[in-house]
């Protein structure tokens, strides 16, 4: 894990986010709390980048974490992206497969085998989430409390 190769990746994803009509260097760095000055010095290749802020770039814009740090897998998450000027997807980067029948197969296969995961977890988070609303329900129904029908107290000014 060389710094160098660290802060030539972080410059690589900052060139695809300004890629991306709308958003430009000053704006980019103020969402990652950094003063223009130091952004320019860390793109222009005199400072080096620090975690916290490849951390926040990661959950502000979607990059992937270990192609950051360790330079594997795909620079972007796959999902829809985070902090665009417009509504963008990632997809994984799919295995290379020979271009015969079987090889094509093979490839939608794949697919439908992420989408499904995919699919299974978005499904157990709605699950969690259907719980945990039925417990706050639960949870308001059982202290009764209303704002509302709690009467006002007496103060010395109406008396």
């Amino acid at each position: 894990m060389d710094k160098s190769e660290i802060n030539q990746r972080f410059i690589k994803a900052i060139n695809s986010l300004l890629q991306d009509k709308g958003l430009t260097k000053s704006g980019i760095a103020q969402s990652l709390g950094i003063k223009p000055a130091k952004f320019s010095e860390i793109l222009n290749n005199r400072m080096n980048v620090g975690t916290d802020t490849l951390a926040l770039l990661c959950d502000l814009y979607s990059f992937n974490a270990n192609w950051l740090l360790l330079g594997e897998g795909n620079m972007l998450n796959p999902g829809q992206l985070k902090g665009r000027s417009k509504p963008a997807m990632a997809v994984p980067k799919l295995p290379d497969f020979p271009m015969t029948s079987e090889g094509v197969c093979e490839m939608f296969m794949a697919i439908l085998r992420d989408k499904d995961l995919r699919f299974q977890e978005q499904a157990e988070e709605i699950g969690r989430l259907k719980e945990r609303i039925a417990q706050l329900e639960r949870e308001k129904n059982v202290s009764g409390v209303s704002y509302q029908s709690v009467p006002q107290r007496e103060t010395v000014d109406s008396l």
